[in-house]
């Protein structure tokens, strides 16, 4: 019985994994702003891809603008933003080089927005909600 209880004492002693960005971030969004890229007329999925990191942006059907699936580098991370550059992207910012966005996790609502380096930090657009969580 001592020993069971040495047992249990030590597994309540671990500490507990926190959920990470990749795991919160996972999922699947829509717009909260254009209502053809909606949770409930064409919602995307967001993944990723461990070797080389990549984040993946799957969209239910093709989208009305004609872009399809977005696959972006991963060039850093924090516990709420991503740093990424989108694969065959040919725009340019005003000092010619790629952008390099910042998707930043939001709480109310519950998903994330979209920055860039070459934008004020507080400057984030393109509001993407959760379909797949209920809000809180």
């Amino acid at each position: 019985m001592h020993r069971i209880a040495s047992v249990l004492l030590f597994c309540s002693a671990l500490p507990v994994q926190a959920e990470d960005i990749f795991d919160s971030l996972r999922g699947q969004y829509g717009s909260a702003t254009d209502p053809a890229t909606s949770c409930t007329s064409n919602p995307h999925d967001l993944d990723f891809m461990a070797q080389p990191p990549h984040a993946l942006f799957t969209w239910a059907k093709p989208r009305a603008d004609g872009a399809g699936d977005e696959r972006y580098d991963l060039m850093d991370h924090s516990d709420s933003t991503l740093t990424l550059r989108l694969e065959g992207d040919i725009r340019r910012t005003a000092t010619g080089a790629h952008p390099i966005w910042i998707l930043r996790l939001t709480t109310q609502p519950q998903g994330y927005c979209w920055g860039r380096t070459d934008w004020p930090d507080v400057h984030c657009e393109d509001q993407q909600v959760r379909c797949d969580r209920a809000t809180s």
